[in-house]
């Protein structure tokens, strides 16, 4: 993997990239570290890459013509397609996630701005990801770099030399790591816990099992509603037995219920504010829950409809397709094979929702903010201009339609 560093301090990383794991990474050519100074790209002969911002105000910001001449400069030096990313207090938060995300790449350009931070246009046409290590602000863009690059590198083959050791880290599952020991057993009379001395796996396992959960509850609560939890810790720690999936590798299986209400010739359908894709209401099945719970307990949350009647069901389909996977759940946003059951079930609305051709509801399941999704009653002719999803359950929506 090729690392390329953009900066105007490109001595900062002569320490923390020969030594230690990313020296030897380096050296073994499990990595390449690219530094490049942005100055080689200004063209007067005080090597100026920043000016006053317009409309006034304190500081100073990184001139476009440096920056965008370095970054096509730099991309063009390796046939590898580049990932440009600019570190920045604004951007998305750098977690388990977002790192697995980027060790995917073949090679990363990361920016390191300084002063007020760089002009809006190189942001809007240079780069690929702003990416933020905290809600914090540092002098520059050259420690956050160290920090990503770290994290990112450990993820490639070979770097670790062990790749045991990537297992169970620090966030690993959402989870924090259990506690390490090593020689002496005892040392000032502090022993270390006998489970670890006995050579019993299974013990050791279900013991730093234990502690992990432990830890992650004293110290990070806030991340147990997005860990990896098996169906009996879910309903022990948060009182949720949480959804009916679990991931597998790289692929995510899991069951969905969808409402089909259809009403005077027409199918209830919904899409999100932000996007043009319509589907059939509906969501994840929870551990435990029946169907018609399900369908009934997904049109509450996401359109507040109460006393739906669930019906029969009326078929169940195989989804097969690649997705970042919901951010409470398995893969915790990750992009990731899912394989999908489909449950559809016959409902009836209340009458107040069949009175209006278009409502507006709600979303909260697997995202970090509320948005809005738009409920419309559609007409068998008007579902060829839409873009629904899966598209082969179309014909068997104009079935259901013909049929009521």
């Amino acid at each position: 993997m090729r690392f390329d560093i953009l900066t105007i301090f490109p001595g900062m990383f002569d320490g923390p990239l020969s030594e230690s794991i990313l020296g030897r990474a380096r050296e073994a050519g499990h990595i390449s570290v690219h530094l490049h100074d942005l100055r080689d790209w200004a063209h007067d002969r005080h090597r100026t890459v920043d000016d006053y911002p317009f409309g006034g105000g304190a500081g100073m910001v990184m001139k476009p013509e440096p920056l965008f001449e370095a970054i096509e400069a730099i991309a063009s030096e390796d046939p590898a397609p580049l990932f440009r990313v600019f570190l920045s207090p604004q951007g998305r938060r750098l977690d388990r996630a977002l790192v697995g995300e980027l060790a995917q790449q073949e090679r990363l350009l990361l920016i390191c701005g300084r002063y007020e931070g760089i002009d809006q246009r190189v942001l809007d046409h240079a780069v690929d990801l702003e990416v933020s290590i905290g809600d914090f602000v540092v002098s520059g863009g050259e420690l956050p770099a160290m920090l990503l690059l770290d994290a990112v590198a450990r993820q490639v083959p070979g770097v670790l030399g062990s790749e045991g050791s990537l297992e169970e880290e620090s966030f690993d599952g959402g989870l924090l790591e259990y506690p390490q020991y090593t020689r002496p057993a005892e040392f000032n009379g502090w022993t270390v816990p006998e489970v670890l001395l006995s050579g019993n796996h299974a013990a050791i396992a279900a013991w730093r099992r234990a502690q992990r959960l432990e830890r992650t509850v004293d110290r990070r609560p806030d991340l147990l509603p997005h860990a990896d939890l098996t169906a009996e810790e879910r309903a022990k720690l948060l009182g949720d037995p949480g959804f009916a999936q679990v991931r597998v590798g790289d692929t995510i299986f899991h069951v969905r219920v969808a409402a089909v209400a259809v009403h005077e010739g027409r199918v209830l359908l919904h899409r999100t504010a932000s996007d043009s894709i319509w589907s059939l209401p509906g969501g994840r099945l929870r551990v435990g829950e029946r169907v018609e719970e399900a369908v009934r307990r997904e049109l509450r949350e996401e359109a507040e409809m109460k006393n739906v009647v669930a019906g029969e069901v009326l078929w169940v389909d195989e989804n097969f397709f690649e997705a970042r996977s919901a951010q409470d759940g398995p893969g915790r946003g990750e992009l990731l094979r899912h394989h999908e059951i489909g449950v559809y079930v016959a409902v009836e609305v209340p009458e107040r929702f069949t009175r209006r051709d278009v409502f507006r509801g709600r979303e909260l399941a697997g995202t970090e903010h509320e948005f809005a999704l738009e409920f419309r009653w559609v007409a068998p002719a008007d579902l060829d201009a839409l873009d629904v999803r899966p598209a082969r359950i179309v014909p068997a929506l104009r079935q259901a339609l013909a049929g009521r």
